[in-house]
């Protein structure tokens, strides 16, 4: 395995105020990552801060938009989860490649708070950095759609998916996922998905992705009439030098 440094760059589909809040965010843990694996080199010029946010309007100043991107003002607050910013850890697997970037959601209807509806689950990823690769970066991540059946903002939202990686060099990987855990970390929400690479790049290598969307927004967007319908987070996708145990010779699994 190679590892070295990927410069953080903003993607011509990320230039919204919304994505480079969340690419800044994501940044710090980037460089926690490439400090861990000594990659970082002492006499590059620190990454800029996250410039500050102007106070949210009083509560009854405007009726949030029916497609209003909740989570936006939280990413620019609140620190990272520890789960992303575990570098040490993420080091110890031996991974192959470490990508971190925003990620966007998106319901059709919107997901009320303890309502439950059917809905369309829409996910994408679009990743910044890549501090550990082999050469070859992540560029996005594209969510298959999820009919989601009785879901509420509390509960229902995701499972089981399917995934296609666009990587760097023109190839793609076909990912298999199974969400695993749910758990508030600080401020965040934190979903952890673990799975397969089943055909592409790395196939036969186990992943594990890990999404966090801002707490207490989410939870106000669901309050709305129109419920929650868009949403931001970070995200860190994570392919394991490992085979899957379905690779395992018998008798060792």
């Amino acid at each position: 395995m190679t590892s070295r440094p990927a410069s953080f760059r903003s993607l011509k589909v990320l230039e919204s105020s919304h994505s480079r809040r969340a690419l800044n965010l994501f940044a710090r843990g980037g460089c926690l990552l490439m400090l861990a694996s000594g990659a970082a080199r002492a006499n590059e010029p620190e990454a800029p801060e996250a410039p500050v946010q102007a106070e949210a309007p009083a509560p009854g100043d405007a009726a949030p938009a029916d497609d209003a991107v909740w989570g936006e003002e939280a990413l620019a607050q609140v620190e990272l989860p520890a789960s992303m910013t575990d570098a040490a850890r993420t080091l110890e697997e031996a991974p192959v490649v470490v990508c971190s970037g925003s990620l966007h959601q998106a319901y059709r209807p919107g997901l009320l708070l303890t309502t439950p509806r059917s809905s369309a689950q829409r996910e994408s990823l679009q990743f910044s950095g890549c501090p550990v690769n082999d050469g070859v970066e992540m560029v996005a991540v594209g969510m298959e759609t999820q009919h989601l059946k009785r879901a509420t903002c509390i509960g229902g939202t995701g499972g089981a998916s399917t995934a296609t990686v666009t990587w760097s060099n023109g190839e793609r990987s076909s990912v298999a996922l199974e969400r695993v855990a749910s758990v508030v970390d600080g401020g965040m929400q934190v979903f952890t998905s673990e799975g397969t690479i089943g055909s592409g790049r790395h196939a036969g290598h186990g992943v594990r992705l890990v999404t966090a969307v801002p707490t207490l927004t989410t939870l106000a967007a669901c309050v709305q009439p129109s419920g929650l319908t868009a949403n931001m987070g970070v995200a860190m996708l994570t392919v394991l030098d490992l085979p899957t145990v379905l690779d395992m010779p018998a008798g060792r699994q």
